[in-house]
């Protein structure tokens, strides 16, 4: 725990912010060459940067200090000029530790992060043509903010530090991350951002990926855990519905529900039946599920399941949803969504195929 306010101050920034070399990383420690013993033609020691006390010494000249004493230090200023310089670019620095998976922010916080972050982001020729064939209009694809993801890693630093400057910390939202160089950046796939909203906020980004990834998925959520000052997603769901029906009204008023068991097939059932449409991960909690029908007075359940479900998790999809649902009353049709065609089968199964 840090003794005084100059201790807060993230060190592993003000290196990037000095242009410090780094030389290695092992765990949360950094070593840099030492800026305060090594000249340009002896290199005599190196410098450790503990980054979760935001200290630094070095082997050699045993100079040691915070991260606001390492910045004065060096700037040839005193400690108080040094945390003021700082503090008036807060938007570059985020004053909390180098750590790693970071707890989630809440959803109003992502919600504006997320909203700014898609308005940075275009959507290509390709994924446009790829949506249409899906049958989206260009005003379904414009109001779900349906977009492509910046692969190009200046250009994703660039966005980063354009979300900072506006006041907004990545730390807490999930698929931003800083880099070796210590610069917020994100985890980007080949694919189309899809807004996961709920009570009219974003909860997180699902990625449909131009190709399918490990176990034959084509759909990932947009997450950085294992990243340092990374965030893990959550399996958030999703509801669509029409723009005239006010969430309490949806919330008191509805007797049937579409499940989808995944973002872009919720998207493509809504698109085709303007009907209330619930969209949830192949692995979505019972609890969450059981929560949001219960603010319904849902009776009935259409339920829609991609391939990869029908593949990879039915056992897992049939004791989270259809068991759980139909053990408070509530009638569940099963139905096969064909993926890769612009039409959904029109025809039950029998659950036992299932499991």
């Amino acid at each position: 725990m840090q003794n005084n306010v100059y201790e807060c101050v993230d060190i592993s920034n003000v290196i990037n912010k000095l242009k410090l070399k780094k030389i290695h990383q092992i765990g949360n420690n950094i070593y840099i060459t030492c800026p305060f013993c090594q000249t340009q033609n002896e290199k005599n020691g190196y410098m450790k940067i503990n980054t979760i006390k935001n200290l630094y010494i070095c082997n050699n000249c045993e100079s040691a200090g915070t991260s606001i004493e390492l910045y004065a230090k060096l700037k040839y200023m005193s400690n108080k000029e040094a945390f003021k310089e700082l503090m008036r670019e807060t938007p570059i620095l985020d004053n909390r530790p180098y750590i790693f998976n970071n707890p989630v922010k809440d959803e109003q916080y992502r919600d504006i992060v997320y909203s700014n972050f898609l308005a940075s982001q275009t959507l290509s020729t390709q994924h446009y043509q790829k949506l249409k064939s899906m049958n989206f209009t260009d005003e379904y694809i414009q109001q779900n903010c349906f977009k492509s993801i910046e692969n190009n890693p200046n250009k994703k630093k660039e966005i980063c530090k354009q979300l900072q400057e506006k006041g907004l910390k990545l730390d807490g939202t999930p698929g931003f991350f800083q880099d070796r160089d210590f610069k917020w950046t994100y985890k980007s796939h080949y694919g189309i951002f899809i807004p996961v909203i709920l009570d009219n906020k974003i909860q997180g980004l699902r990625i449909h990926l131009d190709k399918k990834y490990s176990n034959d998925t084509e759909n990932i959520w947009f997450s950085s855990n294992n990243e340092y000052n990374g965030t893990k997603a959550s399996n958030w769901p999703m509801l669509l519905k029409k723009e005239n029906i006010n969430w309490m009204d949806m919330y008191n008023q509805t007797n049937t529900i579409i499940v989808a068991t995944e973002m872009i097939l919720a998207h493509k059932l809504f698109n085709s039946t303007k009907q209330l449409v619930l969209g949830i991960p192949n692995n979505l909690d019972k609890e969450i599920l059981l929560d949001i029908i219960g603010r319904m007075k849902v009776q009935e359940v259409f339920l829609y399941v991609d391939q990869y479900t029908i593949t990879h998790t039915s056992t897992l999809m049939y004791s989270n949803v259809i068991e759980t649902l139909e053990k408070v009353g509530i009638k569940v049709n099963f139905r096969i969504a064909l993926i890769d065609e612009r039409v959904v089968s029109d025809f039950k199964i029998q659950e036992k195929n299932v499991a």
